[in-house]
């Protein structure tokens, strides 16, 4: 799943990884576990402003839902923009 979001001129991408999980060295297809991958561009430039950053929780595990995942990835594109662009 891919969403793009706007936020002051810039461009916050949010893709979700899924996650298998494995037992017995088989993949479970029942298990939905997802690592965010965000990207922050310039809405008017195609160029990255610094390389993607992959998330996982707060507890270092991967996300149980993709809510979770989108909304902690759009969390963190604003907080790089925030940090990134002049005041």
């Amino acid at each position: 799943m891919r969403r793009v979001y706007e936020y002051k001129g810039f461009h916050i991408t949010v893709e979700l990884e899924p996650v298998p999980e494995f037992k017995d060295g088989v993949i479970l297809a029942t298990s939905e576990r997802f690592l965010t991958v965000v990207q922050v561009k310039m809405a008017n430039a195609g160029v990255p402003l610094f390389a993607p950053v992959r998330l996982a929780d707060d507890r270092s595990n991967y996300f149980s839902t993709e809510a979770e995942a989108l909304m902690a990835g759009h969390t963190a594109g604003q907080r790089l923009v925030d940090d990134t662009a002049p005041a």
